[in-house]
């Protein structure tokens, strides 16, 4: 009467199965019978068969064990019933016990899984662990708590990732006015899947109780986390949030996220306790990580850094990711960048390979230059603090892609690319001639496209007027690369080149040229590239995201507000940083002279 050996679609699977096939697979089966660890065993085992671009898609990403264990000790305080939500292989919610056989835990696990393969997968590997536990096939957002029929103890949750966007329209239109339902405050449409877990798990505890989740740390930035975290500072004591530092150890094999644990009590509300921010960069077991959790102390570890902050002095529109390496230099007499720039994301091509195009590309294919404009391809290119014509021209000579196809309107060319492949394949004819009967070079270019192996990128082509041409933006007075492993690099750009969407553009400059340059100079310095670490956001692989709102409400200094000789000395700091990283690229003596002038300055 165990549920979690009903009849399953697999086993209809192995009475197909060849005789000497399946006797091979049974084989198999007493690794799973003797394993110490049959969650770990049954979650490699689905994700060696289920290929990563499903699991991806479905936002299933499986929890380490030592970071399971700590989530469930916090949890599972000598309660009758652990929920685990997304239970998966049932990792979160296993016995931890070395020898799952001597185990004594008397917690009942109740699993919920909307996937019947998942929860075969948790229920066959918590049996195995001798865990007592329910398996449900339900969706967690639309079970009630009196389903249960018992009270919850404590909740323990690796919910699926999946963005908001890749959820079903009225589904996701469905759980976001349960949630906001429920819970009385405005939840953005944009939230991920993992945020709905979040809300609706409160609905299961009563004030004491605990939670762990094992979640993207997403929300601590994001404009959609701001209800996320307002909702946390009414409804939870936050006792942690720890932070898996994407410089150290990745805990996801194949996400390219960086993980957050939030270690949460329930309570009603005007917690006056301290929230511990906790900064993981290299291993950690699981014994040290729950001391850092309760106990930790402030400042720098062994393996990372804890940061206290009163949990009444933490504020929804926050970027709380900034707390986990928090910045030592005052800003408070500081101006937002945007009181002085207007700041756009480059425009997609939709096809890079097509649109950008390599000087003997444009000589191949006869494009005439009217057709095009200079481009600054990637940040990589860029070597200093400023980009110019000189510049432009050797990346040109190097056969680099500094061309961008940007036609004006093609009379006789369908401005819709659908329409346009059905002109060259059917109505070839109809295709603009030139004086001697034959296609301009531009039209022949955008005709072979056509024939290609691989599709232009349909979603961002036809959302333009015309297909052929990408948005366009004026040449930026000067850039940044929207994401970067070792700071970021504002660049003066002195030229009329364009960028695309791999860097973000300042327009609308209201400085003087010395004023700019000044700015470049606190932007490019030690103790500004070091204010901008506190408003990015992590990500896996070491990579950090610098998004146009952090941008916007970036502190900088005032030029306008200082005395001229400061703001000429910076000027002409910037002017020889700009000259030293092209003569030697050592550019430490300039920096150095450059900060000690700022912090006099701030």
């Amino acid at each position: 009467m165990d549920r979690a050996f009903d009849q399953f679609v697999l086993d209809h699977v192995a009475e197909l199965a060849d005789e000497d096939l399946l006797e091979a697979t049974l084989a198999h089966r007493d690794r799973l019978l003797f394993t110490p660890q049959p969650t770990e065993e049954i979650g490699k085992l689905y994700a060696e068969l289920t290929p990563s671009e499903y699991r991806q898609s479905l936002g299933q990403f499986r929890t380490p064990p030592e970071i399971a264990v700590t989530m469930k000790s916090w949890a599972n305080r000598d309660v009758d019933h652990l929920l685990d939500p997304g239970m998966g292989a049932g990792v979160l919610s296993s016995t931890f016990h070395p020898r799952w056989s001597l185990n004594t835990d008397p917690t009942h696990v109740d699993g919920i899984e909307r996937s019947p393969l998942a929860r075969l997968m948790g229920a066959t590997a918590l049996t195995l662990g001798g865990q007592l536990n329910t398996p449900r096939t339900h969706d967690f957002l639309t079970l009630d708590p009196d389903e249960l029929q018992h009270d919850i103890g404590g909740i323990v949750c690796n919910p699926p990732y999946t963005s908001g966007d890749a959820l079903p329209k009225e589904y996701k239109e469905q759980i976001n006015a349960d949630i906001e339902q429920s819970t009385g405050i405005d939840v953005s449409a944009r939230s991920p899947l993992y945020t709905y877990f979040m809300y609706h798990s409160r609905s299961f505890l009563s004030s004491g109780d605990r939670a762990a989740f094992l979640t993207p740390d997403s929300s601590l930035t994001t404009a959609y986390g701001d209800s996320l975290k307002q909702f946390l500072l009414d409804e939870f004591s936050i006792t942690a949030l720890v932070q898996f530092d994407p410089k150290g150890e990745s805990v996801f094999e194949d996400a390219q996220v960086t993980a957050l644990v939030s270690f949460l009590e329930a309570s009603s509300g005007g917690n006056e306790g301290v929230t511990r921010f906790i900064r993981v960069d290299e291993s950690i077991d699981s014994s040290t990580l729950r001391n850092a959790v309760q106990n930790g102390e402030q400042g720098e570890t062994e393996w990372g850094f804890i940061n206290h902050v009163p949990q009444a002095d933490l504020v929804p529109g926050q970027n709380w990711a900034a707390l986990f390496d928090p910045c030592d230099v005052d800003t408070s007499e500081l101006t937002e960048l945007g009181e002085f720039v207007t700041i756009h994301r480059g425009k997609s091509t939709g096809d890079v390979t097509f649109f950008c195009l390599t000087q003997d590309e444009v000589d191949e294919s006869g494009i005439s230059e009217k057709h095009l404009s200079q481009l600054i391809r990637q940040p990589k290119l860029v070597q200093g603090y400023d980009f110019r014509g000189e510049d432009w021209e050797k990346l040109q000579a190097a056969g680099e892609e500094v061309w961008l196809l940007d036609p004006d309107k093609l009379p006789g060319v369908q401005k819709s690319r659908e329409d346009f492949e059905k002109q060259v394949l059917f109505n070839a004819d109809s295709l603009p001639r030139n004086s001697n009967g034959e296609v301009p070079n531009v039209v022949s270019y955008l005709q072979d496209s056509v024939y290609r192996t691989n599709p232009l990128g349909a979603n961002v082509i036809e959302n333009r007027p015309y297909w052929y041409r990408p948005r366009r933006q004026a040449s930026p007075r000067f850039l940044v690369q929207d994401a970067g492993r070792d700071g970021f690099t504002f660049i003066l750009n002195e030229t009329t080149a364009r960028n695309i969407n791999n860097f973000r553009g300042f327009y609308d400059v209201s400085l003087d040229e010395t004023e700019l340059k000044a700015l470049l100079a606190y932007l490019n310095s030690n103790i500004g590239q070091q204010v901008i670490q506190a408003q990015t956001q992590p990500q896996q692989g070491g990579y950090e995201k610098l998004s146009i709102n952090a941008l916007n409400e970036l502190p900088v200094i005032d030029p306008t507000s200082l005395k001229e000789p400061i703001v000429a000395t910076l000027a002409d700091l910037f002017d020889e940083l700009c000259e030293t990283a092209r003569e030697n690229g050592d550019c430490e003596s300039v920096l150095e002279r450059l900060n000690s002038l700022l912090q006099q300055v701030i």
